[in-house]
């Protein structure tokens, strides 16, 4: 049996693939932390519109309330994570 690739569908080459992996964790982890600020930010002006009768589709309002709720939990536990992981590190004996 015979698999071909898909046509009109561009494959990565080994080299983008590599320019993609040199993203550090740092840079990951701010990068994430910059959109929940955004993502609260925007539910906070979202809840003011609200309040004051500007928002006409309150659907869209909820989800991007909802989605900065659920991005800042995400973040939460990412640091509880970290912490547990560096109090574990540091319960080792050398």
């Amino acid at each position: 049996m015979r698999i071909e690739g898909l046509n009109g569908i561009p494959l990565k080459l080994d080299a983008e693939r590599k320019e993609e992996s040199k993203i550090s964790f740092l840079d990951l982890l701010q990068n994430f932390i910059k959109d929940v600020n955004n993502d609260l930010i925007n539910a906070k002006n979202i809840e003011q519109d609200l309040s004051l009768g500007k928002i006409q589709n309150i659907q869209d309002a909820m989800y991007q309330i909802e989605k900065a709720d659920i991005s800042f939990r995400l973040l939460t536990e990412i640091r509880n994570k970290a912490l547990e992981s560096y109090q574990e590190i540091m319960r080792m004996q050398v």
